[in-house]
């Protein structure tokens, strides 16, 4: 235990003593579900953690443990950023998770399981509905589906299977975030609303053109390796936009629609691929190690989350105010837009201090973290207990949130696999997918050969 911690509990017994409290034998219960706190058995609980090097989500998880514990000090919460445990990426993340899986052998109690790290695993597992078995259903725990906003329980569990995996602290939208520095400097007006895809051809043409009357080589879309194509999201959201009816996309089951959009497409990326779109090297490219080529002058744009003011305010605040966010583009305008709550965390079901575990849960579910969230992250939170997103927008990001907010009235729709694209019994086709796509856009092959790959793979 903590010195402070020890030193906190002499003080508040001496007190007792002082007072008289203590002149009769106290009544003193221990819960029967939860582990022996006394303070000759003090509980490690460890959680691996993400938002290192993400600006005030990580002061979060700093004041999250630092509160815990206060409250709670018979519990040493030991927590660990993924980086700083060699993990680098949510494939390492999940492959970690099955490791302890499969050996019995858990060095974390609480997980992450964002829906990438989730479906990763379900991959790794070919098992797509792995949470049931493994996880803690918060379902089952009393009185913790009443801290979720309502929402959350009835529109965003199936993607774990139907469970409730844990708070939905974090929402976020997608977006295309461009460099204002660099788009001025290339003489390109950006809609921030509304953008079709002919508009984003049209932007593509311009760097295009530009590069080769001045000898550069900028590229449209900033782009990593296979851990993470950022770029699927626009993907996912022009075929969505090709499907243009909202029930039709979240139904998974593949249609005759949906197989036209898919190739419509392929096709945009082949349109695109005549401008050079990406630059050399993707590859090779680790998202985290490059996060700062977004505003280094090298690319216009970065498809990616609400999350991406965090990366940047921690590493340059100055030029994080010269990115701007924009609307993904569209083929036809709709009614839904791209974005999300996700649960960051989950408990293994067979983890040694399950139980302490889930009282940290509890505790990261209260109106004060939710307020916390919104102060620290601009972004909205599942969790019950604030207003909604800053009704007085003081900068681009907070105005980007609350026009979506106003526009799109919660019609969101986010997956990180294929089921709402090619059906439920493909649901593990997503990174194919994601692969073609860079192929296309490498001009590598066409928009009907990815198109016919994906269609021989399917089931």
């Amino acid at each position: 235990m903590h010195l402070f911690k020890k030193l906190l509990l002499v003080g508040i017994i001496s007190s007792m003593v002082l007072t008289g409290c203590l002149d009769s034998k106290p009544d003193v219960s221990i819960r029967d579900d939860f582990e022996n706190n006394d303070d000759l058995n003090p509980v490690t609980v460890n959680w691996l953690t993400r938002w290192k090097d993400e600006h005030l989500r990580e002061t979060l998880i700093h004041e999250i443990v630092n509160e815990f514990e206060f409250e709670n000090p018979n519990i040493d919460v030991n927590y660990s950023f993924f980086q700083d445990v060699g993990l680098n990426s949510d494939p390492d993340i999940a492959k970690k998770i099955v490791e302890m899986i499969q050996s019995e052998n858990y060095t974390w109690d609480i997980i992450i399981a964002n829906t990438g790290t989730y479906g990763d695993v379900a991959e790794l597992l070919n098992d797509s509905d792995w949470g049931e078995k493994y996880l803690v259903d918060f379902m089952e725990i009393e009185g913790f589906q009443d801290t979720q906003k309502s929402f959350i329980i009835d529109n965003y569990l199936d993607e774990y299977g139907g469970i409730l995996v844990g708070p939905y602290i974090e929402g976020f939208y997608i977006m295309l975030w461009y460099n204002t520095d660099l788009a001025e400097q290339m003489g390109i007006e950006i809609k921030q609303y509304n953008m079709t895809f002919e508009d984003l051809l049209s932007y593509a043409q311009v760097v295009h053109e530009y590069n080769e009357l001045h000898g550069t080589n900028i590229a449209t879309f900033y782009e990593s390796n296979s851990d993470w194509r950022t770029t699927e999201y626009m993907f996912g959201h022009l075929f969505k936009s090709a499907v243009g009816n909202f029930s039709t996309v979240k139904n998974e089951s593949f249609s005759p629609i949906k197989n036209q959009s898919l190739l419509r497409t392929f096709q945009a990326m082949e349109e695109l691929s005549q401008y050079d779109p990406l630059l050399p090297g993707h590859d090779s490219r680790a998202w985290y190690d490059t996060r700062n080529m977004s505003f280094d002058g090298t690319v216009l744009f970065t498809v990616n989350g609400a999350w991406m003011y965090n990366h940047w305010m921690d590493m340059d605040e100055n030029k994080t105010y010269k990115m701007m966010p924009v609307e993904l583009p569209t083929f036809q305008q709709v009614n839904f837009y791209m974005g999300s709550y996700i649960p960051q965390f989950a408990v293994l079901k067979n983890a040694p201090h399950k139980d302490t575990a889930i009282e940290l849960m509890k505790f990261i579910s209260t109106p004060e973290i939710a307020e916390k969230w919104i102060r620290y992250t601009k972004a909205p939170t599942g969790i019950k207990g604030h207003l909604s997103t800053s009704d007085v927008a003081d900068d681009q990001f907070e105005r980007f949130q609350q026009v979506i907010n106003q526009k799109y009235d919660g019609n969101l729709h986010f997956s990180d696999n294929a089921a709402y694209m090619l059906g439920a019994e493909n649901v593990l086709l997503d990174s194919l997918v994601d692969e073609l796509m860079i192929d296309v856009l490498d001009g590598e092959i066409t928009a009907e050969e990815a198109h016919r790959i994906v269609l021989e793979n399917m089931g």
